[in-house]
């Protein structure tokens, strides 16, 4: 009986037939995809900072214009999901996502640079429509486990992605190349989008109207997630800034090492808290909050206090721990609690507008920490860590009424 029990409770925690074969193609697509870009993403402040000898301030504002530009890029993709086909709408951004892999080529900053930012404003373009298609293609119920199993797929690609460099670097094979090699996962990626049929779809089930009844609330908390969302947005930098915190400014194969190893950490515990918390049904209102925006809070804010404090390493890396935990439960909740509100004829806007308002925070936010990396290593991360608190009470408190209102939306 406990044997039976204990497998019960396992198989709650696996996708199985909860999923069905479209979803688990936008999944892997997003795992692919992440094999790819990430990688990209942990060398190329590395890239920018020790290969082409530009500062930091100079990262910032590329990240900053990746993310703000983005913000753009995620408003006309939820709007051409809605108006055009959503498939095709995100094929054609993934197909634009291998231009960050040339970065690599260009031994020159504002190239590297342009090619860098237009991959990451097709990443964002594709972003709402793919996100929208796989609430198509998922029964209500299951949508937390969809986005949780989407995170963990995505993540986990971009963990392996950094293990992978992490080895090259450790072989000495040149920066530039390695990022190179994203090509070939991320061409692998736009294929398995070409294989989604939609032979199953959902397209007009809510849980609002599964249960048969309006949610009179719905609009005050899409408007207050996209409050939050955007509060969060400043405290969310480009995790270039830890990798780069990690390195100690030495350019070394050790420092490279050290700071793939803090993206690794940060991706590894994203994909499994996203997993999990999707999987477990648990309340999407209060999880955003109390999973996703408070642990990134005291992620940045334990950054910041072992830079001030100068502590072990150690400390560093479980603060990196507690960020990537506050990141699986955001990417998990955010997109359920949009699919849980907005209507099926707006869908792929709603995730739009969701991407919009955090990138605008994103926009400031890797400016901000540009500016205060280059006066302080632990100052920055002491903003962030106030940015994503305000969220947190900002969130929290519309929360903490709904569910003494009587609010029903749950997923």
């Amino acid at each position: 009986m406990g044997d039976s029990s204990r497998m019960k409770t396992l198989a709650k925690y696996l996708p199985g037939e909860r999923l069905n074969r479209d979803a688990y193609l936008l999944c892997f697509s997003a795992f692919f995809a992440d094999l790819g870009y990430q990688g990209v993403a942990a060398l190329f402040p590395l890239y920018v900072v020790f290969r082409l000898h530009a500062p930091v301030f100079a990262y910032g504002i590329v990240t900053a214009v990746a993310f703000g530009g983005g913000s753009f890029f995620s408003y006309i993709g939820g709007l051409a999901g809605d108006r055009f086909d959503r498939k095709s709408v995100a094929i054609a951004g993934n197909a634009f996502i291998p231009l960050m892999a040339f970065s690599g080529l260009a031994h020159g900053l504002w190239l590297a640079a342009v090619l860098f930012i237009l991959g990451w404003w097709a990443r964002y373009f594709r972003t709402p429509a793919r996100r929208a298609l796989l609430v198509n293609v998922t029964r209500p119920q299951e949508r937390g486990m969809a986005f949780g199993f989407l995170h963990a797929l995505d993540i986990g690609g971009g963990m392996l992605s950094a293990l992978a460099a992490l080895l090259f670097v450790s072989l000495r094979v040149p920066i530039d190349t390695i990022i190179l090699f994203a090509v070939l996962p991320l061409v692998i990626s736009t294929v398995l989008l070409f294989f989604v049929q939609r032979i199953e779809l959902y397209p007009g089930e809510t849980p609002r109207a599964a249960e048969g009844a309006q949610d009179p609330g719905g609009r005050a908390l899409l408007i207050a997630l996209l409050v939050s969302a955007t509060l969060y947005g400043f405290s969310f930098y480009n995790l270039g800034f830890p990798i780069l915190t990690a390195t100690g400014g030495h350019s070394t194969t050790a420092g490279y090492e050290s700071g793939v190893l803090a993206f690794m950490t940060y991706l590894g515990i994203s994909a499994v808290s996203g997993y999990v918390l999707g999987a477990g049904r648990f309340s999407a209102v209060r999880s955003l909050w109390l999973f996703g925006y408070l642990p990134s809070a005291v992620g940045s804010g334990l950054i910041g206090l072992s830079e001030l404090l100068h502590l072990q390493a150690a400390a560093f890396y479980l603060s990196v721990a507690v960020l990537g935990l506050g990141m699986g439960g955001v990417e998990t909740f955010e997109p359920t609690l949009v699919s849980s509100v907005v209507e099926h004829t707006s869908l792929s806007r709603g995730m739009g507008f969701l991407s919009v308002s955090r990138s605008i925070g994103q926009f400031l936010s890797n400016l901000i920490m540009g500016i205060l990396f280059s006066t302080s290593r632990s100052l920055p991360y002491f903003y962030a860590f106030a940015s994503a608190l305000l969220a947190t009470l900002v969130f929290g408190s519309v929360a903490s009424r709904r569910a003494q209102g009587g609010g029903r939306v749950r997923r």
